[in-house]
């Protein structure tokens, strides 16, 4: 269980990081550095992650061990599914001043994160597991 809460508060981590960078970059492709208040933002990131990773997360990898779920795109749904109540939360979507300027990057970054984050847990528990690291 201790692994598992690590894992778990290390992927949500790599996830914060992993899309707080790509929304950096594709807004200095688009034409802006808005986006790109990473380290600053990292850390605000990292606190909302890891509580939701460890509530969420735990028993999503329970029922993702019962149900036999082992792929990689899996768990970037199951991370994604988890990101969703932050990201509607957050980034007001559909119907607000912020959505329209500011929705790309805001799903990119809640959204991504949890896809990121779903990924590395996979990446980290299970590929290692199945090849025997």
């Amino acid at each position: 269980m201790l692994r598992v809460t690590l894992l778990l508060g290390c992927a949500a981590v790599i996830g914060v990081v992993g899309a707080t960078s790509a929304a950096c970059l594709v807004g200095l492709t688009t034409g802006t550095g808005t986006w790109c208040g990473f380290p600053f933002v990292w850390p605000i990131g990292i606190i909302l992650a890891v509580p939701a990773a460890l509530l969420f997360g735990l028993p999503l990898d329970f029922l993702y061990r019962k149900a036999g779920l082992r792929r990689w795109w899996q768990f970037m749904v199951g991370g994604v599914v988890l990101a969703v109540p932050l990201w509607y939360e957050l980034a007001q979507p559909f119907a607000s001043v912020r959505w329209q300027m500011s929705g790309f990057f805001d799903s990119l970054n809640y959204l991504g994160s949890g896809a990121i984050a779903g990924l590395a847990y996979w990446w980290l528990k299970i590929r290692r597991v199945e090849n025997g690291l």
